[in-house]
């Protein structure tokens, strides 16, 4: 939420999807999101026509922990993206 602040993000009444329902990291934010009057969608990676929702979105949080799922052209002009970035990659790192 932090970033978002700092970002000058407006979230009340914004568009907002998490990329990721995992309780760590997405279901929190959704919850943050929430409580700041955003409008939020929870997707994943089996959500129909992900490039479709994410356009949509004002704000941007991937936490789905697989790498290069999302791309810019799922992403509209503006928006705020956050990619928490947890996968590890093939080397283990």
């Amino acid at each position: 939420m932090r970033l978002l602040a700092h970002a000058g993000a407006e979230l009340s009444g914004a568009e907002a999807v998490v990329l990721g329902r995992s309780n760590l990291v997405g279901r929190p934010i959704g919850s943050l999101l929430l409580s700041k009057n955003a409008t939020v969608t929870t997707c994943h990676s089996r959500t129909r026509d992900l490039g479709e929702v994410t356009r949509r979105a004002d704000v941007l949080v991937a936490c789905v922990g697989s790498p290069k799922l999302v791309t810019a052209d799922m992403i509209k002009s503006g928006a705020i993206v956050i990619d928490v970035g947890t996968t590890r990659g093939e080397d283990g790192r």
